[in-house]
């Protein structure tokens, strides 16, 4: 009867069950899909932010490149997404050829990579729309029935997994806003500020991830993440945080805690909602703990330099002292942004890292959109105090950024 039995055979999606990044699960049901379609020859998804309706590449496994790294486009100004997107119907395109003269530039660089025939199906959580999934193959007329038949079901797989990883920082971002109605925290950082700091953090990963060979997974890390690095002020007393003026040593001391106390919080949140094993967990903890380092060696908790600060957290530190330096805090009125960039700028030479510092001053007009999009009420109403910073708020404003 024991011979009847198998014990030896291998799960094709085993890789699933272990460690790793989106990419490389990806990846894993690329592989996986061989055994039945071994002409789909690229997955990618694309991850939809309906804040901005903007559009953007996430994951891919292509068997020769990426035709499309680090793209990005309104869903508004892409007729044919937004109408799956109205719809909910996944769509079939049996011959790429006949749209090779597309002005879409998405369209133009798939076409010219080789790819003929295209399988679109949109993703949903909580019935909103969070993007696409797209299967593509070098070979015309090759998605019949039962070829969308298994495409459905990978379709469905990677749209819970990308749902796990949208459902962890929405879970880790709600314990936060819960963590913090439930204490006596009360940071002047707006919801407003973190937007706009998580996206100028995106709009720096992404060309971080071009210079370092990176994936666009990176960067959405980055935007994911970035809401936690102060997760730690929630232990820092009220009479420090609101403090109008520059800190007293003593006090600076009992600030400067909020970066060790921020690790240990997302620690014991993963470990309590058994997330240790998730992809984002290593960005969020570095963020938390290593976003007031100095290129210098000058900065805290450990004083690291230069290379040794870990990436993701030199690219908060950029963001979160720029955008302090243009909002308005119970200690300084905002600074204008010519006034922030050369702040930024001159900071580049000992406190932040110079690659980071040099993606924003090249993307003014893309900095100037995100701050229009996400803007305070308060700032709004208070738009009269922005002008040239005056030097006594000029420690404090990076001081505690």
């Amino acid at each position: 009867m024991d011979s009847e039995i198998e014990f030896n055979r291998t799960d094709i999606l085993a890789q699933l069950n272990n460690n790793g990044s989106l990419s490389e699960k990806i990846l894993a049901i690329h592989d996986a899909a061989h055994s039945c379609c071994d002409f789909i020859h690229r997955i990618s998804v694309a991850i939809y932010d309906p804040k901005l309706d903007l559009l953007k590449t996430l994951v891919h496994s292509t068997d020769d490149g990426n035709p499309l790294p680090s793209y990005q486009a309104r869903l508004a100004d892409i007729p044919s997404l937004h109408r799956i997107s109205l719809s909910g119907k996944p769509r079939v395109i049996h011959d790429l050829a006949a749209f090779s003269g597309r002005e879409q530039p998405h369209t133009r660089r798939i076409v010219e990579h080789g790819f003929r025939s295209s399988y679109t199906t949109p993703m949903y959580m909580n019935e909103q729309l969070t993007g696409f999934i797209f299967f593509n193959s070098r070979l015309p007329n090759v998605l019949n029935e039962p070829t969308l038949s298994h495409l459905d079901m990978m379709a469905r797989l990677i749209s819970l997994l990308i749902g796990m990883e949208l459902n962890l920082v929405t879970m880790m971002q709600g314990a936060l806003r819960t963590a913090a109605s439930f204490s006596s925290y009360r940071d002047p950082e707006t919801g407003a500020h973190l937007d706009r700091m998580s996206h100028f953090s995106r709009l720096i990963a992404c060309e971080i991830a071009k210079d370092r060979g990176l994936t666009d997974e990176f960067a959405e890390a980055i935007l994911w993440a970035a809401p936690m690095h102060d997760i730690g002020k929630i232990a820092i007393p009220d009479h420090i945080l609101l403090k109008p003026g520059k800190f007293t040593p003593d006090e600076f001391e009992s600030m400067k805690t909020h970066t060790t106390k921020g690790r240990e919080i997302i620690d014991s949140m993963l470990r309590n909602f058994n997330l240790g094993n998730a992809s984002l967990a290593p960005v969020m903890t570095s963020i938390a703990e290593y976003h007031h380092e100095n290129f210098d060696g000058s900065g805290y908790p450990c004083g690291l330099k230069g290379e040794a600060i870990p990436i993701e957290a030199r690219i908060i530190a950029t963001a979160d002292v720029f955008d302090a330096l243009t909002s308005r805090r119970c200690y300084k009125p905002a600074w204008d942004n010519a006034s922030a960039f050369a702040e930024i700028d001159a900071l580049s030479k000992w406190k932040l890292d110079r690659r980071c510092v040099e993606i924003l001053l090249d993307n003014q007009p893309a900095i100037t959109e995100i701050q229009t999009r996400f803007r305070d009420e308060a700032e709004v109403a208070h738009r009269e105090d922005r002008g040239r910073p005056d030097s006594k708020w000029q420690d404090r404003a990076t001081q505690s950024a």
